[in-house]
Order: structure tokens, then C-alpha cells, then sequence
């Protein structure tokens, strides 16, 4: 069983080597699902890893830090933001001019960019402060042992199917020999900013602690209901109407509420779903997943009943299988109030 996130360094003998240290990562337990919710699966961090750096099982995560080369993918595909990586979590383009942006390739350049650090949130960064065309100077990526399982066109894709949903300019990517001399490079923020110098430069307010890059872009107008990058469906034919995913969404994308008629229904609003599939690792019906590039899931319509095995009030999906029976699910599966009836006879 896991007990929180248990994130640690395998040492050789005198090896210290610090989680903290710029290169390698360093994962939040007060973000990282598996640090908060037990009862998570996720490990989008170690499945993503083309080196093995990172291990998940039953005890958390493991990182191996002489096998991580600092690539990024970890923090590219992290839902909850929660790893840090020596600036690579807040990448931007270095100049004030920004529709055109190289990246150089750590293999080219110690202060390149690998592009498994270029996830779906860090374009959709990119592409809100002006970026609509990035020029890469590569290595080989299909031979790099850092470019395994890379699909960058994939998640260029993805961005621009949102884009194109809300009638905005796509990104395009082309790779090059060369980068232009004076382009402006693709790289990663100062975090270290002092306070008083920004306030000089203009009295700027503090960024947010978590800004959410990918639900800026998605909340732009479009004049036809647009596709989602993440979106929760819920199975009417197996939810038990429990709440769990309602109470577990660190995002709020799931609430139970009364629509327009006053009937109460769950429903979906995945702006700011991530998709870290939490709802769906406490969903004990299975009745829970989350499709991704989708458009928003439709409302599930509930019906309160007070049930006639137990006696206790629940309320369940109207189009499934518990809301003509008269009794809970759990009355339902277990046959229990059939003895009772026996009983009472």
C-alpha cells in the first residue's frame, strides 16, 4: 500500500546526490497525486520516462539518479504540475519577439531544450504568449535514448485540434539544419526574480502559484462547442451515484448539481480537468473515464430514492439499472435485505 509519496535516490556508497539539485527532479508530495490520494494509479511521470529514471509501485515513486539525463518528459507529462526541473516546468521563449522560436537540442547545446520537455501545457504556454512557429535543431531523435517513445507531432497535434475548435492560428513545426543567427531560443525562465527589481520595472503582481496555461487557451471563445483536451464521462449503466469522483476532483471538474428543470444531475465542466484520472482510480463501478481531445461529456441525470432494503436516501443515475429497483446498490449486489425480509416474516 502506498503511504503518501514516498520519492527517494538510490545512492552508490558516499554518492549524495539531492533531489533538489537543478538536475534532476523534484516532485511536490503536496501535488503529486500519489502523494495526496493513496488510492491513485498514476505514473504518468515513470511510463513516460524514456531512461527508467523513475519507478512507480505499491511504495510510491523511486528515482534512479544516475540514469536520468534531465530530458523533461517527466515534467511534460506530469497532470498535476508537480515536478520541477531545473526551469524546464516554465518554459518561454528568450526575446520579445516570439511568433518565431528556435530550440536547440541538448546534444547540440548544454543550454538546449530536449523536445520531451515540450508537453501539451508548455505549448499552450508558448502559444498564448505569441509563439505560432518553432524551428529545432535536433539530434537524431529516433536513436537518442532520451527520444524513445517520442511523439512530438502527436502533441503538436493535439494543440492544434483545440486551436482549430476555437477557429484560432495553429502551430507549426519545422526542422532545421540551423537556427537562424538572432532567432530568439526557447528556454527556461528565471525563476529567481527579485521582488523589488519587478517592482521597479513596472510594480508587476506575482504570478500565480500554479498558472494554468492549457485552461486559458481552452476557455477562448469558439462559435460552436469546442473539444476538451481532458474530459471525465461518467457510465449512467454502471455509476452507484457514491460522490467519490465528485469529492476526489482537485479540480472541480465533476460536481453534483440541480439543472434548469431543478433535477439534480452530474455534470462536467473540464476546463481545468487535467487528467489525472483520480475520479476514475476511485471509482469502484469502473464507471468513470476520461477521454482525451473530447467534447464536454453530457449530463447525468439522477433519481433520489430511499431505499427499501435499508432504509438509507441515495441518489442514482436515472438511465441505470438501480433507479427502478427500489433499493441502493449496495442492498442490490449484496441480497442482504432478502434475509431481513425472511426474518421479519
Amino acid at each position: 500500500m502506498k503511504s503518501g509519496l514516498l520519492c527517494r535516490a538510490l545512492r552508490k556508497a558516499g554518492d549524495q546526490v539531492a533531489l533538489a539539485s537543478s538536475c534532476l527532479p523534484d516532485i511536490d508530495p503536496k501535488t503529486c497525486s500519489l502523494g495526496r490520494v493513496a488510492a491513485s494509479s498514476c505514473a504518468a511521470c515513470a511510463t513516460v520516462c524514456p531512461r527508467a529514471a523513475l519507478e512507480a509501485s505499491d511504495e510510491g515513486l523511486t528515482l534512479v539518479p544516475e540514469a536520468c539525463s534531465a530530458c523533461g518528459a517527466c515534467v511534460a507529462d506530469c497532470p498535476q504540475g508537480a515536478i520541477r526541473l531545473g526551469g524546464l516546468e516554465a518554459l518561454a521563449v528568450q526575446g520579445r519577439r516570439r511568433e518565431v522560436a528556435g530550440l536547440i537540442c541538448l546534444r547540440r547545446a548544454k543550454t538546449g531544450v530536449c523536445l520531451q520537455a515540450l508537453g501539451l501545457r508548455a505549448l499552450a504556454a508558448l502559444w498564448l504568449a505569441g509563439t505560432r512557429r518553432i524551428v529545432s535543431l535536433t539530434a537524431d531523435c529516433a536513436t537518442c535514448p532520451d527520444g524513445a517513445g517520442l511523439d512530438f507531432a502527436g502533441r503538436l497535434g493535439l494543440l492544434n485540434q483545440l486551436l482549430a475548435d476555437r477557429d484560432l492560428p495553429v502551430m507549426v513545426w519545422q526542422q532545421a539544419d540551423a537556427v537562424p543567427h538572432g532567432l530568439p531560443l526557447i528556454g527556461a525562465q528565471d525563476a529567481a526574480v527579485n521582488p523589488l527589481r519587478r517592482a521597479l520595472l513596472g510594480g508587476l503582481a506575482p504570478a500565480p502559484a500554479r498558472d494554468k496555461p492549457l485552461a486559458r487557451l481552452q476557455s477562448l471563445m469558439a462559435r460552436v462547442p469546442p473539444r476538451r483536451a481532458f474530459v471525465p464521462q461518467i457510465d449512467p449503466a454502471r455509476c452507484t451515484g457514491c460522490d467519490a469522483c465528485i469529492r476526489i476532483c482537485p479540480e472541480a471538474a465533476l460536481s453534483l448539481i440541480k439543472d434548469e428543470s431543478g433535477e439534480m444531475v452530474y455534470q462536467t465542466v473540464s476546463l481545468h480537468c487535467s487528467g489525472c484520472e483520480l475520479c476514475a482510480d476511485v471509482c469502484h463501478g469502473k464507471a468513470l473515464t476520461v477521454r482525451q481531445c473530447h467534447f464536454e461529456a453530457p449530463d447525468v441525470a439522477l433519481t433520489s430514492l430511499r431505499c427499501r432494503g435499508c432504509g438509507v436516501d441515495v441518489h442514482v443515475p436515472t438511465a441505470g439499472p438501480w433507479a427502478t429497483s427500489g433499493l441502493c446498490p449496495i442492498c442490490a449486489r449484496s441480497g442482504h435485505h432478502k434475509r431481513l425480509h425472511q426474518v421479519l416474516t
